[in-house]
């Protein structure tokens, strides 16, 4: 039969794991985690199923690749702060992350990040987990005391909220400043956190 189809999956080559992953962030930003079925994301990618468990193991497997961040947060943080006076360290720790929101192919990344992460549980779980394990873990490597995990945390979340404010929510006033006045208002809380007897 010379004109039958092949069967069985499609041979896996060298782009067939980023295009099972671009697929997975789409369809998990659009649709939620658990709509988000691994027969959608392979239709998504035009593979067989079968390759997300071969290349991911499970769905949740693919979920914390998919949310894995484009960027490296502690290279980031140790190139944008280095030779920074202590007392300036929160005003530029704001100034280079929003460097890296205003980045449109970051920024694009990351507002998928949050949608997957905030459209079920357990991406939530998985988001929490390498924020903790990324973002956090890199800030408080800026602190040397016992209080370093809070006062990680009390950045990140001061940082997330400006995230929101400005490219998700897109707040007028917040929204159209430069990053360097928001450097400038932000800057001493985030020091403060950074600084501040506990």
């Amino acid at each position: 039969m010379p004109n039958a189809r092949p069967r069985g999956r499609r041979p896996g080559t060298t782009d067939t794991r980023s295009e099972i992953l671009d697929a997975a962030r789409e369809l998990f930003a659009a649709r939620g985690y658990e709509k988000a079925s691994m027969r959608a994301i392979a239709a998504r990618a035009k593979v067989d199923p079968s390759l997300i468990v071969h290349y991911f193991a499970s769905k949740e497997g693919l979920l914390s690749e998919a949310l894995a961040l484009p960027i490296d947060p502690r290279a980031v943080l140790a190139a944008g702060l280095a030779d920074v006076p202590d007392e300036k360290v929160g005003e530029e720790l704001v100034r280079v992350v929003l460097g890296v929101w205003e980045k449109p192919a970051v920024r694009s990344r990351l507002l998928s990040l949050l949608r997957t992460g905030m459209s079920h549980e357990r991406a939530m779980a998985v988001l929490r987990a390498t924020l903790q394990r990324t973002v956090v873990a890199a800030v408080a490597r800026l602190v040397d005391d016992d209080s370093a995990q809070m006062r990680a945390e009390l950045v990140a979340a001061q940082m997330a909220g400006l995230a929101m404010a400005r490219y998700v929510v897109q707040l007028p006033s917040v929204a159209s400043a430069s990053v360097d006045d928001l450097a400038v208002l932000i800057g001493p809380s985030v020091q403060h956190y950074l600084t501040t007897p506990m």
